[in-house]
């Protein structure tokens, strides 16, 4: 296999090696080593591996011993080397400070079309050179080693490995799940690449993707079995020989120290997401007396029960891993500035946000501004229905919050129309009580909404009874029919609804049953 010496001075392992004279476009098809000085490579260019050079060409001549001075004799050792087929000759200076060629020697090289090339140590960069063009499978089995050992040695933090993984084979890596989002990664995609990673889905070996001009992506599998695969990737460039196979190989054994990490994390994950749950649980089956000693694993938690709390729900409207999915949530929340507590459900998540203060009205629009557009944030690989329950306070407050929002949600999975959102607040909780009916927050709800209207009650029970005749509820009451008219508009104010739609007026008829309110 042959090489342009400017791709292969691309390659990492051979960073130290410079061009002090001749061209960088010359091609290298092989390695030889002079094991002695200067003055010995006239001789090895005699001997047999050089019969025939000058035909086929591309020998690259590593001077092994390091040289202490050049004269009149490097100019001979050029010569010869072109006649007999090197394209570019390495040598190591000895002491700290390499020698220079004189102007003669660089004219000389340039003419005669020899590379003349500089390395610290010429034994390192000639295996280097060995393996760089492929005539070499030392690469593939050091990398191979080094992912090995650091799997065996690291600790149990992912991360921690993955950087170790890193500094071994010299590249970052990329973790991608199954449906070619990157989990990790330090530096930036082009929506093109992102594109490109789709392919991942396709394939289930060790896989390399072209990634545009002049680079390639490795990937190699993660399986865990405990969720579905995922990918260890590395960006490489396209033109270094004998790179990629060497990474690639790397890059499966290190997918099983990988996949041993994500096992472990996992498992710690599923543990907390059960503590949170039975946690939750625990404090709705409290109700109004929650134990010193809940409140206590409740404040270990970090949940802030004694505040004023807006409940949210996350239903899929698909397969979800909720426990997997779980950073997903918070990220899209926390980048639209939303401080959350999150829980697993089986179907999604239930979240919370607490403040010290009861929210003022505007301040609850902004946040359930933001819930959707987390919700929007969450939609390239989570599609939601999503509700919203209002500002309540307390450990009750919270269950009751959190209950709105379940049913909200619910609600707003059939209405598409509000892009599957739905805002306790915003819909007006009238129409919620038509989801409520069949549920144990009914009456709750309804003695909740028909509070604000005090003996204004029995003027709405008797309005909607009439069928929202002004006459004939002015009759039942025994008052002026502009009596009523007045009071049904003070009900609109105080409740926020308008009593015209049909599905408001069918929602609060059901509440003044429920509570016993006669008209």
């Amino acid at each position: 296999m042959s090489a342009p010496l400017s791709s292969l001075l691309e390659h990492p392992s051979l960073a130290d090696v410079r061009v002090v004279a001749g061209p960088r476009d010359v091609l290298v098809r092989s390695v030889a080593g002079v094991p002695g000085r200067l003055e010995d490579v006239s001789v090895a260019l005699s001997g047999p591996a050089f019969q025939g050079g000058a035909r086929s060409g591309g020998a690259l001549l590593v001077v092994l011993s390091p040289v202490s001075a050049l004269g009149w004799q490097f100019d001979a050792v050029l010569r010869r080397c072109a006649g007999k087929g090197v394209s570019a000759v390495l040598l190591s200076f000895a002491g700290s400070s390499p020698v220079a060629l004189d102007a003669g020697s660089v004219l000389l090289a340039r003419r005669l079309g020899v590379a003349v090339l500089e390395a610290p140590d010429a034994w390192r960069a000639s295996v280097a050179f060995h393996e760089a063009i492929g005539s070499s499978g030392a690469a593939a089995a050091r990398l191979t080693l080094r992912a090995a050992r650091i799997g065996l040695n690291a600790g149990p933090d992912l991360e921690e490995t993955l950087g170790m993984l890193e500094a071994e084979l010299g590249r970052e890596l990329l973790l991608i799940d199954r449906s070619g989002t990157v989990l990790r990664a330090k530096g930036e995609l082009t929506a093109v690449e992102h594109s490109l990673l789709l392919r991942l889905g396709e394939r289930t070996g060790p896989s390399t993707i072209e990634f545009g001009p002049g680079r390639v992506l490795l990937a190699a599998p993660v399986g865990t079995g405990l969720a579905a695969r995922s990918w260890l990737g590395a960006v490489a460039r396209a033109d270094l020989y004998g790179d990629q196979a060497a990474v690639l190989s790397a890059l499966e054994v290190a997918s099983v120290a990988v996949g041993h990490r994500l096992v472990l994390t996992r498992l710690a994950s599923e543990r907390d997401a059960r503590h949170r749950t039975a946690l939750l649980e625990e404090i709705r089956d409290a109700g109004a007396a929650v134990r010193p000693s809940l409140l206590k694993r409740a404040i270990e938690a970090g949940w802030r029960l004694d505040e004023w709390h807006v409940g949210i729900r996350l239903i899929a409207r698909g397969a979800v891993d909720a426990v997997a999915q779980r950073s997903e949530v918070l990220e899209a929340f926390t980048a639209e500035g939303l401080e959350v507590e999150i829980v697993e459900q089986v179907d999604g998540w239930v979240l919370w946000t607490s403040s010290v203060q009861e929210p003022s009205p505007v301040e609850l629009d902004h946040v359930a501004t933001r819930i959707r557009r987390a919700q929007g944030r969450l939609r390239a690989t989570i599609e939601t229905s999503t509700g919203v329950g209002r500002a309540q306070a307390g450990a009750v407050g919270l269950v009751s919050s959190l209950g709105e929002a379940g049913d909200a949600a619910r609600l707003a999975s059939s209405r598409p129309q509000t892009g599957y959102f739905l805002h306790v607040d915003r819909l007006g909780l009238a129409q919620l009580l038509l989801a409520w009916t069949q549920t144990d927050t009914f009456q709750p709800a309804a003695e909740q909404l028909l509070a604000p209207l005090g003996d204004l009650r029995l003027t709405l029970a008797a309005y909607l009874d009439a069928e929202s005749s002004l006459v004939e509820a002015a009759a039942v009451l025994g008052v002026h029919r502009n009596t009523v008219a007045d009071r049904v508009s003070r009900i609109e104010r105080l409740l926020g609804v308008d009593l015209g739609d049909p599905d408001t007026r069918l929602a609060l008829h059901l509440a003044c049953r429920s509570v016993g309110v006669e008209g």
